[in-house]
């Protein structure tokens, strides 16, 4: 990061549990470079997981963040794709473009992928320089005439969630359950009744389940902790099993259920990772081999996905406003904590809070 003598307020992780809001130099735009007037950046449950736990990455000072709109404040003189004023939202990933995975436009694979907020300095600060990988290898679009900036932050996570659905294969009228009532299950309950599917909402806790009913409209809610979710599944779906279960919480006890629950030749999608810890999950491999279930991995995106986030928020098929929950950036250590502790959906920081997110 390089300074031309001004400062910004940025985010600034530099360990477990040790995050400031700090002034630091603000990057000067050179002539390939964009300049970012960062407008809202959500936080990811990676984000909180990685302030509270650490990853691999604890003690590399960053700025973190990758969830992030804005408007564009310098474009340097030679970019001709972008100019001050363009109302743009980016995505998480920034691919090399040449490996054996990007040569097959399986980016989100790529040998040397690189996530901003990780990697690269992040969108969690006032200003946010955008590099030539990133504006040639990254994510970036121009957000819709009609969509909020603040609204179009939530583009990022929604991409992982249509880019798993078109994995899974899902089908109208099909039978889902989704394990999790967190943000990404709920984004999860919101595309799959655009799909026309069938939801089944399963958690462990009441007040998520009575959320996801009561301002989500989750017409079929089983409250883990007090029932067997197994049977419950099968019981609402025709004694056979759901069609496909989507496991959206870290628990590893969620993903021994979700092969107990599928139908034979259903399929499982892992949308979310364990913790470090418990990683390592014991599964019936008789129960996959005889009942030919699919289990499927789903990380990330390929880029496609952001534009299409993008057109679905902007046409109302995912209600934005019911899961956001704003924070000015000096609060941005309370955000981690309410969404460790579940009080939020979706923090979104709003770095100048006297500025129009529209």
């Amino acid at each position: 990061m390089t300074s031309f003598g001004a400062v910004m307020t940025a985010v600034v992780f530099e360990g477990r549990e040790k995050t400031q809001v700090a002034e630091v130099p603000r990057p000067a735009c050179g002539p390939d470079d964009v300049l970012l007037d960062v407008v809202a950046c959500g936080i990811c449950g990676g984000d909180a997981r990685s302030y509270f736990a650490g990853d691999q990455h604890t003690g590399m000072r960053r700025i973190p963040g990758h969830e992030m709109a804005g408007t564009v404040a310098e474009a340097g003189r030679n970019v001709t794709a972008w100019a001050p004023g363009d109302r743009i939202a980016l995505a998480a990933d920034v691919h090399c473009g040449a490996c054996w995975y990007c040569a097959r436009g399986w980016f989100n694979m790529c040998q040397s992928l690189r996530i901003l907020g990780k990697h690269l300095d992040g969108g969690l600060a006032k200003y946010m320089l955008l590099t030539p990988d990133i504006l040639k290898h990254g994510i970036v679009n121009r957000v819709p005439a009609g969509l909020s900036l603040l609204h179009a932050a939530i583009s990022e996570p929604l991409c992982s969630v249509l880019a798993s659905h078109d994995e899974l294969a899902i089908q109208a009228g099909e039978t889902v359950a989704v394990i999790g009532c967190g943000p990404m299950g709920i984004l999860h309950l919101e595309l799959l009744r655009a799909r026309q599917a069938r939801v089944i909402m399963i958690d462990l806790s009441a007040t998520r389940l009575a959320m996801a009913r009561d301002s989500f409209g989750a017409e079929n809610t089983i409250l883990a902790s007090q029932a067997d979710p197994v049977q419950w599944v099968r019981d609402l779906a025709e004694g056979v099993g759901a069609d496909v279960v989507i496991v959206a919480a870290p628990s590893a006890g969620a993903v021994r259920q979700s092969i107990l629950m599928v139908r034979k030749r259903g399929r499982v999608g892992l949308f979310g990772g364990l913790p470090a810890a418990a990683r390592e999950v014991a599964l019936d491999i008789n129960l996959i081999h005889y009942n030919e279930l699919r289990l499927v991995g789903n990380f990330s995106y390929h880029p496609r996905y952001h534009e299409c986030a993008l057109q679905l928020l902007v046409s109302g098929g995912v209600r934005a406003a019911k899961l956001i929950t704003t924070y000015p950036i000096e609060d941005t250590r309370q955000g981690l904590h309410d969404i460790r502790d579940g009080k939020v959906l979706k923090a979104v920081v709003v770095p100048n809070p006297g500025r129009a997110i529209e």
